[in-house]
């Protein structure tokens, strides 16, 4: 018997299982929530190898379909070159095939409606199509190559990151306006209301959360763990690893010597061997690599950093760190689109010096720490769960129906 509901055909660019990071937890919550009112077929940039991985998502996700290719090219200079002289962005150009732009299309054509997850799907999309089309940014993607022309760039990486910024501002206006509305964080809905020079009124507001199930477990008895440091985040995506590099080498230092018996403990896959090495050469630096159950290592913790210098939408590790109830420690990059305020939920500093004073006072009154972190789980539980997001999200969806 044919089913009586609504297609949606899904386009992401990685395999969102294991859901271990930010981009692939939001992306497999709302295929789970989207599963239940839509007959779901999900096309897969990249991931396609994952063999195992796309057998988990099968039996957690009751999906029409799944097909997964395996575009996914390196970043280098001669990617980066070819990226200009054919296609809309750098990062559309990894993940681009002929095979894979000609399966969108013919998916596109039987589809009551179609969600692009992450921008450069966009790019694989025909120029019309008769379904309904939202957009949902995990990021304003301009944002990211602007901060990293700021902060990274010599002469000529400044000027290249630039050029990729600009260029990806022209797809993100197209996106926004090609879309009968976009999904995104508070604080991204205004930087692409100024790219798109549209209404806000055509962006839905969205939270991309964390592992909210945290928020189920007792709270951390900071009164006798250790005075350790706990930092997570994927160390192959550039904001993260530019933003621990400098907590290492800026502020840890300070750290060590007002704390002696301090340690740092670091989670998180794809560390280049700079970066390892960095953290080999720091004074009580523990990494860990990928972990599986990062409670064993947060629960043992005094607080939390999320040292972000550059970045948009919502942080994942900020979340994580407040739902299990560690005192955090962040940036104004770390904490935007959340309504934390300074030294009632987090402390929210931006210099190297005022980090390292405020990693130690935390350390040193874990009373004071307690009642911030417990004023930072009300406020997840008030206002920061999945189930009402992805209930709201899907109703705007099922509206357009």
């Amino acid at each position: 018997m044919a089913s009586t509901r609504p297609s949606l055909l899904f386009l992401t660019t990685d395999v969102p299982y294991p859901a271990d990071s930010g981009g692939r937890l939001k992306t497999f919550k709302l295929l789970e929530q989207l599963s239940s009112s839509f007959d779901v077929k999900l096309l897969c940039a990249f991931g396609g190898s994952r063999k195992e991985d796309i057998n988990g998502l099968k039996e957690r996700v009751p999906l029409e379909s799944i097909q997964a290719f395996q575009n996914h090219l390196p970043r280098t200079g001669l990617h980066f070159l070819n990226a200009i002289l054919s296609a809309p962005s750098f990062n559309a150009y990894r993940i681009y095939s002929k095979e894979f732009e000609t399966m969108v299309k013919w998916s596109a054509a039987t589809a009551d409606l179609v969600l692009v997850d992450h921008l450069e799907m966009i790019d694989q999309l025909p120029d019309t199509i008769e379904s309904k089309l939202v957009y949902h940014s995990h990021n304003a993607e301009y944002v990211l190559w602007e901060e990293f022309a700021a902060l990274k760039g010599t002469f000529l990486s400044k000027w290249l990151y630039e050029w990729e910024a600009s260029r990806v501002k022209m797809l993100e206006r197209y996106t926004v306006r090609r879309a009968h509305f976009t999904f995104a964080a508070p604080n991204d809905v205004e930087a692409l209301c100024k790219v798109a020079g549209i209404e806000s009124s055509m962006f839905r507001n969205t939270y991309h959360l964390g592992n909210d199930q945290l928020l189920e477990l007792p709270p951390v008895d900071l009164e006798v763990n250790a005075p350790d440091v706990f930092y997570a985040g994927t160390l192959s995506w550039e904001p993260n690893r530019d933003g621990l590099q400098w907590f290492l080498q800026q502020c840890w230092p300070i750290i060590k010597q007002r704390n002696p018996a301090s340690c740092f403990h670091v989670c998180g896959r794809g560390a280049d061997e700079a970066l390892q090495t960095i953290m080999r050469n720091s004074a009580d630096v523990t990494y860990h690599g990928f972990v599986q159950d990062l409670d064993s290592v947060m629960s043992k913790s005094r607080c939390a950093v999320v040292p972000l210098r550059m970045g948009s939408g919502m942080k994942i590790k900020t979340f994580d760190a407040l739902y299990r109830g560690l005192p955090l420690v962040t940036t104004s990059t770390g904490a935007e689109g959340i309504d934390l305020e300074n030294k009632t939920h987090a402390w929210i500093v931006d210099s190297p010096e005022a980090m390292a004073e405020a990693v130690i006072s935390t350390i040193h009154d874990p009373h004071q720490s307690t009642i911030m972190r417990n004023s930072a789980r009300e406020l997840c539980e008030k206002k920061y769960r999945y189930s009402g997001l992805l209930q709201r999200m899907e109703k705007e969806l099922t509206s357009l129906l």
